[in-house]
């Protein structure tokens, strides 16, 4: 049971529609389940369904699970997060489209469910559980030994999920050999989700300041992260933004406007703070976008790093560029 999991062999344990897939399962198959963990006490519910999409006016949502009462009264709405954190924007996203698409005679349940609820520190009427959560249900609520196919699934379902869990706290102490050119599907699983929950660190610490965040987008052999400050647009009038990828933590400009480019190596020049920060050479060569400067984690960090050490750097070089850009002219 330690070695061969039916989820492993099919590689499907990091797939967010699997996780949906089971939740759903428990959802129609499971009083226990219903009652004692999402405390619904309604019996009679339609067969759940998964990623159903609505839209209102330009805003589009797709909630993981979907599941109605029979008399159409009751809707328990579930979105499910394993491969990242759901950022406030997202969510409040979802409640406007249901408060302009349902009747408000109908009841409305929404759940979240992430990889770990403590980062969640926003403001929020959701139900917020999180994978942990799942697992100790299930650990007692199918705790019997009896052998049928159900238990022998659900047991290899408790399996992996323990590993991920404990895989999970083990990051807190040690991620350095996450940011590296050289990931296993496995390790990139976790540079997505540290990526996410960075992200939602940081909106939550610079609450009075306008963000966007690009979490891994697209399929880049190294999952990255975009933050991109509405105001540094606004002072330097091109989307500059911190970028970190494997080792490499970046002030980038995205533009091909050269004179721009230049204008901001050069001013950066005397800005430099640390001696482990390599500037941008000017080059002829024409660019759509470019580094003004860059660090690496491996130079400014000790060995065997731990996220609050990452994070705590992210903070520190997103705080002297942007004393940078504050004096820019």
């Amino acid at each position: 049971m330690s070695h061969f999991n039916f989820f492993k062999v099919l590689e499907k344990d990091n797939k967010e529609l699997i996780h949906s897939a089971f939740i759903s399962y428990l959802l129609d198959n499971n009083k226990n389940f219903r009652k004692q963990f999402i405390h619904e006490n309604i019996e009679d519910f339609d067969v759940s369904e998964l990623e159903k999409s609505y839209s209102y006016k330009k805003t589009k949502i797709r909630i993981d699970i979907e599941l109605r009462s029979k008399d159409r009264k009751h809707i328990i709405f579930i979105e499910n997060k394993f491969k990242s954190f759901p950022t406030n924007k997202q969510l409040k996203n979802y409640n406007i489209v249901f408060n302009n698409k349902f009747d408000k005679s109908l009841k409305l349940k929404k759940i979240l469910f992430c990889f770990d609820k403590s980062i969640i520190r926003f403001e929020t009427d959701w139900e917020i559980f999180d994978y942990k959560d799942l697992l100790e249900f299930l650990q007692q609520d199918y705790k019997s030994e009896k052998i049928n196919d159900e238990n022998i699934f659900v047991k290899h379902y408790i399996s992996f999920l323990g590993n991920y869990i404990e895989t999970y706290k083990n990051l807190k102490s040690n991620c350095n050999h996450l940011f590296n050119s050289n990931l296993n599907k496995d390790e990139k699983f976790w540079v997505r989700l540290l990526n996410s929950q960075i992200a939602i660190e940081f909106e939550k610490k610079f609450n009075d300041q306008c963000f966007d965040f690009h979490i891994n987008p697209g399929n880049t052999s190294i999952p990255l992260l975009n933050i991109i400050p509405k105001h540094w647009k606004d002072k330097i009038k091109e989307e500059v933004l911190i970028q970190l990828q494997g080792n490499n933590l970046k002030f980038y400009l995205h533009s091909n406007n050269k004179e721009a480019a230049e204008k901001l190596i050069r001013y950066c020049e005397t800005k430099i703070w640390n001696k482990n920060i390599e500037l941008k050479k000017l080059t002829k060569r024409k660019q759509n976008s470019c580094f003004i400067f860059k660090t690496k984690l491996t130079e400014n960090l000790d060995n065997n790093f731990t996220y609050k050490e990452l994070y705590e750097l992210i903070i520190n070089f997103y705080s002297k560029i942007n004393e940078i850009i504050t004096n820019y002219k």
